[in-house]
Parts: C-alpha cells; structure tokens; sequence
C-alpha cells in the first residue's frame, strides 16, 4: 500500500495538574487532553484528582469523538488568494516650462511723508524747460505734492512743462489746498499729439532720470531730498 493512504496516528497529548502536600485542590483539580489524527483534533477538558479511572475515561471520550469527527470531516473553505497588493503609481514630475521674464520698466521712487512710492519713469516726464540734475530733482519732488494732494496716484502719465514755473506755483499750497486745483492746472495729462519735427534737437520730451532725490526699483543713493 502507499504511504499516503495509510491511516495518520493518533497522537494524545495529556495535560495533568501536579498533586501538592498528598493531592489536589478543587480548584486545581481539571486536565486537558489533545487527540489529533491527521489535520482532524479534539481538545477536551476533564475533572482529575489523581486517579486513572479519569483519565482512561477521558481517553475513551475523546477517542469515539475523534472518530466520529473523521467520519464525516467538516469542509473548511479555501482561503481566497490574496491579491497582489499594486504598486503606488510614481508621479511624473512636471516639468515646468520657465516662464519668461517680462522686462520691467524702471522705476523712480517719489519720496512722501510717510515712506516712498515707486512710480514707473514713463509716468513722469519734462516736456519744456531745463532737464538737468536739479530740473530732474523738482520735477520728482512736484510729484510728490501732487500725490499728497490727491490731486495724482502715479498710476498715469504726467508731463510738466516748466519745474521751476510748477514748483513756484505750488509752494505756497497746502496739501488741502490742492482739492481747490485739477491736475491739468499744473501738469499735462493724457497722450501725447505726435508731430513731424525737422530740428536737428529731436522731441523735446525728457524722461525723468535717477537724481539725488530718485533711485530706480526702490535703491536710494547717498543723498535724499527733503519735501518741500
């Protein structure tokens, strides 16, 4: 016959409590016995207090039971095969595209009372007049009576024809004073009519330029003016 149809042997495997000073306590007084056979098993629990009788009884018990159990084996399910768990997914790193720089315009920083306010050179321009260092110097501080007058937010082109005209006009004001004026009652507004000129000095508009009292993108020089 082969060896995988002969019949498993029955292991026992008995557990007895230890008599203490001539015997057992009541308490104490309960065994355990393992009967296997094959994949099938019993485990029973019994009442011992030293004698064989107990446990021959108990081995009987366990025996007939076992074999009843072999007769008709329970059917235990297949575990379901657990499924491979799947790999996190790696993120792609995008890849950002630069993003290309806009060129910004310079800036002249128009000093106020309280702090400074940077105003874009376009905004701001001689059209008339002198245009030196000290020309450059009035036109900024002019800009900064106006903001302070609410009369400008230096978010708009302004063009001053003559500084020192403009300065000496304003220099008596207030900066409640300037509610009673409009901006055009000291500087040009608005865009500028182009016309054909055949000199030789080109437009005469001017930039207004970093001087002692203007710096470009928030940068101040050495020397600072003081509002007038």
């Amino acid at each position: 016959m082969n060896q995988s149809e002969e019949t498993p042997p029955t292991v026992i495997t008995l557990t007895l409590p230890t008599p203490e000073r001539g015997g057992i306590a009541p308490e104490r007084a309960t065994a355990t016995l393992l009967i296997q056979r094959g994949d099938l098993a019993q485990v029973r629990q019994f009442h011992y207090t030293g004698y064989l009788p107990d446990v021959m009884e108990a081995i009987r018990e366990a025996t007939e039971a076992l074999s009843v159990l072999a007769d008709n084996p329970p059917v235990v399910p297949d575990l379901p095969a657990e499924k491979p768990r799947p790999e996190p997914k790696k993120k792609a790193k995008a890849t950002q595209k630069p993003q290309p720089q806009a060129d910004e315009e310079p800036t002249i920083d128009i000093p106020l009372r309280k702090g400074v306010k940077a105003v874009k050179m376009s905004h701001l321009k001689i059209v008339g007049g002198e245009n030196d260092a000290a020309a450059y110097r009035q036109a900024v501080l002019i800009a900064g009576r106006l903001i302070a007058g609410g009369l400008w937010d230096g978010e708009s082109q302004i063009r001053i024809n003559d500084v020192y005209t403009t300065m000496k006009n304003m220099k008596h004001l207030t900066d409640r004073d300037f509610s009673l004026f409009s901006l055009e009652d000291f500087v040009q507004t608005g865009a500028v009519t182009e016309m054909t000129d055949t000199s030789d000095d080109g437009d005469n508009t001017k930039d207004i330029v970093p001087a002692a009292s203007a710096s470009l993108n928030g940068h101040h020089p050495d020397e600072a003016s003081t509002l007038l």
